[in-house]
């Protein structure tokens, strides 16, 4: 599967992100990317609240942050989020967290998810969410 288009989530950097050195903690980034799947999934017509109400979850398999720049309190930040896999069982996404007006990279990074039951059993990803989000790339890109 190709890439699929980029979606662009703002976050205005909180203090509560910080660290002691005033910068941003690394473990902010896991939740921007979360919060970048999230709306990756919103804007692709596929809400993760439904297919988690549907009794469905994207179990977090493993992530990686590179972190290149600091952020700091208050800076305006874009997660720029895309879908790279998406098979029978596994979705994977990647971000980018740039600067929202200068473009500087601060950080990239990725996950990979296994698609699991309320019980955490690994489960095929629902026929219905797969069909939503190909059409969702499919949408995103002709736009």
């Amino acid at each position: 599967m190709e890439s699929s288009p980029r979606v662009p989530l703002e976050i205005t950097v909180r203090f509560a992100e910080t660290d002691m050195m005033g910068i941003v903690h690394h473990s902010a980034y896991v939740v921007w990317f979360e919060a970048g799947r999230i709306a990756w999934m919103a804007t692709a017509g596929v809400p993760y609240a439904q297919v988690s109400a549907a009794g469905y979850n994207f179990a977090v398999t493993e992530i990686n942050a590179r972190y290149r720049t600091p952020i700091r309190f208050g800076e305006p930040v874009q997660v720029i989020s895309r879908l790279t896999a998406l098979r029978s069982r596994q979705v994977e996404f990647e971000y980018e967290v740039c600067h929202r007006d200068a473009g500087t990279l601060f950080a990239t990074g990725h996950s990979r998810h296994i698609c699991v039951d309320r019980d955490g059993r690994t489960v095929t990803i629902p026929q219905w969410v797969v069909e939503g989000m190909t059409a969702g790339i499919k949408r995103l890109s002709d736009e």
